[in-house]
């Protein structure tokens, strides 16, 4: 499946603002985006749910303004200016922006909120959100890795070491795993999901212990994952958007999620009349929700062979013939997880 190259510094500008005090056309929905603290730029999760964005401005006649707070902390401050303001949707993009969120929401109760890819548990009676079954695209990642590492060792450069980034991380390994038991996964996670440097320093301790395909899940952090793919001439996994252009050759492939349609579908249900709170939208390999991407970056870099096993595993997902483990519905101490059943890495 191919997929387009991201939008550039021409896009970041082209609507970019510091502010939510522009002046609305008159005709139109006004929707707020806030961004994660990495922000458009990201080349990641911000820039592709940002697409979808777009997208609901040319066919939806909405207009979008973007909000994009430092930290996380500013979080709630954000989003209850945005309220003040009477947005007909404010949409969120970050798992840490669930508790703002739903205290914000609370005390403007006739206020519509979404919030993209965060978890199976509804936010509020007055906030959509979305879960990306992210799981099951790292899963097959995991399987191309698996069958393209030449040292048996294949590694996991996580933003931060939290339950969300262990839902990716437990799915590559599962993936590997299942068609190869013997393979080696490294996990390792930066601290940040902003710091280029920390993401290539991170990336250079697992080469150093033989890992040639690194999985970056880690927003802008993952810049850093991938140069250092490219500078000691190992594989590096994308992550969220199609990153393969960053550095033609040495991003294997990358785990797209599709947030773009998420945003683009929340916009969507308010313009249609159809909004309602409380609800979770659910996008996995059967709804077209995650992928790993080819186009012409990382043409000839995974062989036929094994790009075909990875369709008969995204089948066997799609019809339950396969079950791969989702981190956040494990149980405590749960020891084996997936179907087939696997031991769980996080328990020994």
């Amino acid at each position: 499946m191919k997929f387009r190259r991201m939008m550039h510094v021409a896009l970041i500008v082209a609507i970019m603002v510091s502010s939510v005090g522009s002046a609305w056309a008159a005709s139109g929905l006004k929707v707020a985006m806030i961004t994660s603290e990495s922000g458009l730029g990201d080349r990641s999760f911000n820039d592709m749910m940002y697409q979808g964005m777009q997208r609901a401005e040319k066919e939806l006649g909405v207009k979008v303004n973007v909000i994009q707070p430092k930290s996380i902390s500013e979080f709630k401050s954000t989003l209850a200016r945005a309220a003040e303001l009477g947005f007909d949707i404010i949409i969120g993009s970050s798992f840490d922006m669930i508790q703002p969120m739903q205290e914000v929401a609370a005390q403007y109760p006739k206020q519509k909120f979404g919030l993209v890819d965060v978890g199976a548990d509804p936010i509020a009676p007055n906030v959509v959100s979305s879960v990306t079954k992210d799981w099951e695209g790292s899963f097959l990642v995991g399987v191309i890795a698996a069958k393209t590492t030449k040292t048996g060792v294949i590694g996991f450069v996580g933003g931060k070491d939290i339950p969300i980034i262990h839902r990716f991380y437990l799915g590559y390994y599962y993936g590997a795993k299942t068609v190869n038991p013997k393979i080696q996964v490294l996990e390792s996670y930066s601290g940040t999901f902003t710091d280029p440097a920390a993401g290539k320093e991170y990336t250079l301790a697992l080469v150093n212990k033989k890992s040639d395909i690194n999985f970056a899940v880690a927003g802008a952090t993952s810049a850093g994952v991938i140069d250092a793919a490219k500078q000691t001439k190992t594989f590096a996994i994308g992550v969220d958007s199609n990153q393969n252009y960053l550095a033609p050759g040495s991003v294997l492939t990358s785990m797209v999620k599709r947030v773009d349609n998420q945003a683009y579908d929340m916009i969507k249900l308010v313009v249609d009349g159809k909004f309602k709170g409380g609800v979770v939208l659910n996008y996995g390999l059967k709804e077209a929700g995650v992928d790993y991407a080819m186009d012409e970056y990382n043409k000839g870099l995974i062989s036929d062979a094994t790009l075909k096993l990875a369709e008969e595993y995204r089948k066997k997902v799609m019809t339950g013939a396969i079950v791969v483990p989702n981190f956040m519905e494990l149980a405590e101490g749960q020891k084996m997880v997936g179907t087939p059943p696997m031991q769980n890495p996080y328990v020994k």
